[in-house]
């Protein structure tokens, strides 16, 4: 029933059949898919399956079972372990927890991916963190979208400084890189600014709290946490990406949202966290959380490659309804037209490099990224002078122009921005 709920708020409305990670990538197989899909184990999923809901103490049995279930999903084909440690309730583990259980990952040659657990005040322990589980467990690293958000109490230099540390990690031996995302605006958790006491409390507990006066008074001065520039009253940084309660309001700044509800921005945010009730976990804003400057520096860093932060996405159906960011429909297209082609960060083949062989080679996977024969043929054919995203923050369900085909595994399958209906997408395992 929990994994039903779950799915349902990203419009997946069938039975769950499966009950181990390899019986996921079956019935993934069986549905069949437009696109490839190559998967890493959830970290936050291992503990939900091992019995840890919280805070609680991890028992010697409960990292016994999430080792089991990462040998069991390595034998069945993930490509290694990610980790959220930012948000509840990866940020409950401890750092002893993951340098027990990244053992299990070593022992495949997985890859430990992560989203660490501070991009500010703290960002140096967070590093060396990572740096301490991957030298643990003796396996591959990758930092996922490796930055540091902007007038966010960070130290002084703090990217340079902590992109040192991983810099003297790979001198001493480990395979650390990274990867960045194109946009000076990122998504993030819109429950994640809220104390960490009370989102310990559940998502019921917190949309009551956010309906509550007398606790809107208390919170407004308790939120300085993950978008700390939120505390600091720079509301204008900060976009609705979408409610169900409040459709009206997608893409809106809150300074614009403030205009029509004719209240304060923390009013109108605790508005929008209350109304969703039970829900108000999968509530999204989007930021802008980066300078220019700095997105150069990470795009053109050598060992960051180019991806993005959002969820597989489409224009129309249920699924439309409940992801809404500008990341999956024009998030390389982004790279490619205003990073190479508007300000020349990037040459159009290191680009290009960097979003294709890079990954490939990074995760291992065999016979893709490059154009050779005896590769799958994952193509996409555009124009380098007329490739452009057209997603905005306040309409960004809208593909990119300059696009001529999409060929997955030697199939078009967009042609002209049509979809032509076929699914030669495939799973794919890690191999030995």
């Amino acid at each position: 029933p929990f994994t039903e709920k779950r799915l349902k708020n990203y419009a997946y409305t069938g039975e769950v059949t499966w009950r181990t990670f390899g019986e996921y990538l079956s019935e993934m197989e069986r549905m069949k898919t437009s696109t490839n899909f190559a998967f890493l184990i959830g970290h936050n999923s291992l503990r939900l399956a091992a019995g840890i809901m919280g805070e609680e103490k991890v028992t010697d049995d409960q990292l016994k079972s999430m080792k089991n279930f990462i040998e069991d999903s390595m034998e069945a084909g993930a490509l290694g372990l990610s980790s959220g440690l930012e948000f509840a309730p990866g940020s409950y583990s401890t750092s002893a927890e993951l340098k027990d259980i990244i053992t299990a990952v070593g022992k495949y040659d997985g890859i430990y991916a992560s989203h660490v657990r501070n991009r500010d005040s703290e960002i140096f322990d967070a590093i060396n963190e990572f740096v301490d589980i991957t030298r643990a467990g003796g396996v591959r690293g990758q930092i996922s979208h490796f930055n540091v958000r902007h007038d966010s109490n960070a130290p002084q230099n703090a990217w340079r400084r902590a992109v040192d540390i991983m810099e003297n990690a790979q001198k001493a031996g480990l395979d650390i890189t990274a990867d960045t995302t194109p946009f000076r605006e990122g998504i993030g958790a819109m429950y994640a600014i809220l104390p960490r006491d009370l989102v310990n409390l559940g998502p019921k507990a917190i949309a009551e709290a956010c309906a509550d006066p007398a606790k809107r008074k208390e919170l407004r001065t308790q939120c300085d946490r993950y978008w700390r520039f939120i505390h600091k009253g720079q509301w204008h940084r900060v976009y609705l990406e979408g409610s169900p309660n409040f459709p009206e309001l997608q893409g809106l700044s809150f300074p614009a949202i403030s205009e029509i509800l004719g209240k304060d921005e923390w009013d109108c945010y605790f508005d929008i966290m209350a109304a969703a009730g039970d829900q108000c976990l999968n509530l999204i804003m989007v930021g802008e959380l980066f300078t220019d400057d700095h997105l150069k520096e990470m795009i053109s860093h050598p060992d960051f490659s180019l991806g993005v932060d959002g969820y597989t996405s489409t224009d129309h159906g249920a699924l439309s309804e409940v992801t809404s960011s500008q990341h999956p429909y024009c998030g390389h297209i982004e790279y490619l037209a205003h990073h190479v082609r508007e300000v020349g960060t990037l040459t159009l083949e290191t680009a290009i490099h960097k979003m294709t062989k890079k990954v490939a080679e990074r995760f291992n996977i065999q016979k893709r990224g490059e154009i050779k024969e005896g590769y799958f043929a994952d193509l996409v054919l555009f124009n380098a002078d007329t490739v452009n995203s057209r997603s905005t923050i306040a309409k960004p369900q809208v593909y990119p122009d300059g696009i001529t085909a999409v060929l997955v595994n030697g199939e078009i399958v967009v042609q002209n921005g049509a979809h032509k209906g076929k699914r030669p997408g495939q799973v794919i395992r890690r191999t030995a």
